[in-house]
């Protein structure tokens, strides 16, 4: 019974270890869009939208976000979440780190640039509450995230670097979610319900690899497992 413990105990420590970060803190400002469509290894399709500079479903393309940047609003509804506004985001497989292209038609407003909120599902009923901006900080140009709930993006990159069509790209934001979806949902963020602005415009999400601290956190996580494990079963032989 005690060596069952113990493991257990060793378990759940190194479940602490490898979490991932659940802030953000890093902002850039790189005007190369190529430098973030050239971590994108797929793009989601987006459909359950009504408005826009395309017509629903939609996949974007890397050639297209740096030239056009077309951007979809205004949502529908989806099984298992309250409300009428979200727009849906579909990878081919579950994925657990994306890149989300926001859509920036109001450049100099607080909220233009953290305007969704982000749900996951692997099944379009069962959804789990991924990220909220919940407010905004700045008196201008550049504007960081305030205060969010759920896992805020690791970068973000608060300038405009892509293609405009009706809006530019911009504010480009890297999330790390500790598990892996197949679908995202993005509805309007609390900080943009707030600004009365509750369109969640966008002009891709793509999915990457993840980040080489959160791999590092993984690689340490499970090295001190192991160091653990052993030190356990040499006192037991």
């Amino acid at each position: 019974m005690k060596k069952a413990l113990r493991l257990m105990l060793l378990v759940a420590g190194s479940i602490l270890v490898v979490a991932p970060r659940s802030y953000a803190q890093t902002y850039t400002s790189d005007l190369n869009i190529a430098d973030f469509t050239g971590t994108v290894s797929q793009y989601a399709t987006l459909s359950n939208f009504s408005f826009g500079d395309v017509s629903s479903p939609f996949t974007p393309t890397s050639s297209e976000l740096a030239t056009s940047g077309f951007r979809v609003y205004s949502g529908g509804s989806l099984t298992g979440l309250p409300g009428s506004n979200w727009i849906l985001a579909s990878f081919s497989g579950p994925v657990s780190s994306i890149l989300v292209f926001p859509n920036i038609d109001h450049f100099g407003s607080a909220y233009d640039g953290y305007q969704y909120s982000i749900e996951g599902s692997n099944d379009l009923s069962t959804w789990t509450p991924l990220f909220d901006a919940l407010t905004v900080t700045g008196a201008g140009e550049p504007f960081t995230l305030g205060t969010f709930s759920g896992t805020a993006p690791s970068t973000v990159n608060n300038v405009l670097a892509g293609g405009c069509a009706s809006g530019c790209v911009g504010y480009e934001a890297q999330f790390n979610f500790g598990a892996p979806y197949q679908y995202y949902a993005f509805g309007a963020s609390t900080e943009a319900v707030n600004a009365l602005n509750s369109d969640q415009e966008l002009s891709g999400v793509g999915a990457t690899t993840p980040e080489p601290g959160s791999l590092l956190l993984l690689a340490s996580g499970l090295a001190g497992l192991v160091a653990r494990r052993r030190k356990f079963c040499a006192r037991q032989a």
